[in-house]
């Protein structure tokens, strides 16, 4: 197997703990209220621990992740979640989990910060760049997904659920086994350690393709996590779906969202990336308004079986289809124009404005779904798509005019 193979590889199964660790607080918040008898609001924090880690490490360390070097920042964050895991599993209290996500947090600044500038490092061009971005966050779709299956084969077999952290931490513990015994060479970006650091995430905002892209990134996750986090909602109260199935259909969501990275990784090498994002987005506006102007005098029924969901529920639910790949797309441009050693400091400005879309799509649906109705919350995601849509002309004309910048 060939070095970049392997990095690959290494760089894949590194994404996969972490959408595992991510994707599973709601599940957890279940099961410590359930476990150790805290409230409500206390079980919630838990997902303030590892928002506020990930925004706070982006901002402090992603930018010194060159310095760091790439290799030991995503060995350092295999180490540090592969022990929290293991603290999960054998100590029983609410405490463990705060530092559970605390340390999935700090660590996935890291990780996603050294994986998104190890991809600069071992790929060609821009279209290889490109497919490899897809692939891999369509593999974090595919960790996300297996989260919730590791927990239910536990407690399906009668243990508590915490020790399902043994099976994660096994698997953390193979990505660490695995990328220690891959060897990347960094020496590109090791001999500029004078481009990492908090000074250089805050010049790349001087750039106004940089500002663009900032807008494209908080856009898109606003998209993505006001259908993610309301759309079972709009399944119970609009189509009259019994709960376990509404939570069902978030997975074909979520399913969808990897299917079209993975298969957006293998024809970005063929076809132009402006056109293609273009057109998904614009099946991504139809869908939604003609699914929503359907349904405007729906009467809900009561579904409890899945043979009965209709299909435009199903129809709904793979709107991640359309979505997926803008993602990963956009990043790839905005990288790749970027000089090797200033990708961590990029990576820390992504991480932060696509933690504010998310937290801002979420709030302004449910803010709407309150005050009006969940059917008309769901008018709103077509301002984003439409702006969106709209920004990545000026985008691509900034990219396709920027040189490597210096």
């Amino acid at each position: 197997m060939s070095q970049s193979w392997k990095v690959r590889i290494s760089l894949a199964l590194n994404f996969f703990v972490f959408a595992i660790l991510l994707n599973t607080v709601g599940i957890v918040i279940a099961r410590v209220i359930e476990s150790y008898g805290v409230d409500e609001a206390a079980a919630a924090s838990l997902e303030a621990f590892k928002d506020l880690s990930i925004a706070v490490a982006s901002f402090l360390l992603a930018a010194y992740i060159p310095r760091f070097g790439y290799r030991r920042s995503m060995l350092a964050g295999l180490l540090a979640v592969t022990l929290a895991c293991m603290l999960v599993a054998l100590v029983s209290g609410f405490w463990v989990t705060p530092v559970l996500y605390m340390a999935i947090g700090v660590s996935f600044a890291l990780m996603k910060g050294a994986v998104y500038a190890t991809v600069g490092l071992i790929t060609k061009n821009q279209r290889d760049h490109t497919s490899l971005m897809n692939v891999l966050e369509g593999i974090f779709q595919v960790g996300a997904l297996t989260g919730p299956l590791f927990f239910s084969l536990v407690i399906g077999l009668d243990f508590s659920w915490n020790q399902t952290y043994w099976l994660i931490a096994i698997v953390s513990a193979l990505a660490f086994l695995l990328l220690l015994a891959t060897p990347l060479d960094e020496s590109e970006v090791a001999s500029h350690p004078e481009q990492a650091g908090i000074l250089e995430m805050l010049k790349l905002l001087r750039l106004p393709m940089v500002w663009v892209f900032v807008l494209c990134a908080w856009l898109y996750v606003m998209i993505e996590q006001s259908f993610g986090t309301w759309l079972p909602t709009f399944h119970e109260r609009i189509f009259g779906l019994a709960p376990a199935i509404a939570a069902g259909l978030l997975s074909v969501y979520a399913g969808s969202i990897a299917f079209s990275r993975f298969l957006m990784g293998y024809l970005s090498k063929r076809l132009p990336w402006l056109p293609t994002q273009l057109a998904l987005l614009a099946g991504a506006f139809v869908l939604t308004l003609s699914i929503l102007l359907v349904t405007a005098s729906w009467q809900p029924g009561t579904i409890t079986a899945w043979r009965q969901i209709p299909p435009l529920a199903l129809a709904f639910s793979v709107m991640g289809f359309f979505i997926g790949p803008i993602y990963p797309t956009i990043i790839s441009i905005i990288l790749s124009k970027l000089e090797k050693p200033r990708h961590a400091a990029m990576t820390g400005l992504i991480i932060i404005f696509s933690a504010l879309g998310g937290t801002t799509g979420s709030f302004i649906v449910g803010f709407i779904s309150r005050s009006f109705s969940t059917h008309d919350a769901f008018y709103y995601p077509l301002i984003p798509i439409t702006l969106l849509g709209l920004l990545l002309i000026p985008y691509k004309r900034l990219t396709d005019r920027a040189a490597t910048l210096t």
